[in-house]
């Protein structure tokens, strides 16, 4: 009989005994590894979070709103519907080139909801297909609908963690 010892929270076997396991109960020793998706909608300057805070401060471009729509597959208007930006002032914006700062914030929450969801659904199309289909944990609303708010932007990601570690909801 192998001894395995329990030390902190790993268990720590001799690797043989370990594979014998694995084998006799059919499991995989491998752990899938995820690529951080290459999404590169909003290109900040600077690498570091203070200089990525001033720079939304400061406004970004507003080339930004077409590629996120397209990104999305989306209409500027679904979009502006989805960042809780009123369209009007939206295309104002988009016409004299860069976003406030709260606009700016707001592109970034749903350019990085969209990355997330890439991360755990492993491929845009999966991920657009998933936050544009009604759910039922959101009450029959899509993921984008319910992120047009940081709360419900938060609770997309939440249950965007569920998914990606097996938690039925």
């Amino acid at each position: 009989m192998k001894k395995i010892d329990k030390i902190e929270y790993t268990w720590k076997a001799e690797e043989i005994a370990v594979k014998e396991a694995a084998v006799k109960y059919g499991i995989s020793l491998t752990v899938p590894v995820r690529k951080k998706p290459d999404l590169k909608v909003i290109r900040f300057k600077s690498d570091d979070v203070m200089g990525q805070v001033a720079e939304i401060k400061e406004g970004l471009p507003a080339g930004i709103v077409d590629l996120l729509a397209r990104e999305l597959s989306v209409s500027r208007k679904e979009l502006a519907r989805i960042s809780g930006v009123a369209e009007r002032t939206l295309l104002r914006k988009i016409q004299a080139g860069r976003l406030t700062a709260d606009q700016s914030e707001r592109m970034v929450r749903v350019s990085r909801l969209l990355a997330r969801a890439i991360e755990v659904l492993g491929g845009k199309k999966r991920a657009v297909q998933w936050l544009k289909a009604p759910r039922p944990q959101l009450k029959g609303k899509t993921p984008l609908d319910f992120s047009d708010t940081e709360l419900g932007c938060r609770e997309v990601v939440n249950l965007l963690g569920r998914i990606e570690h097996g938690v039925f909801s």
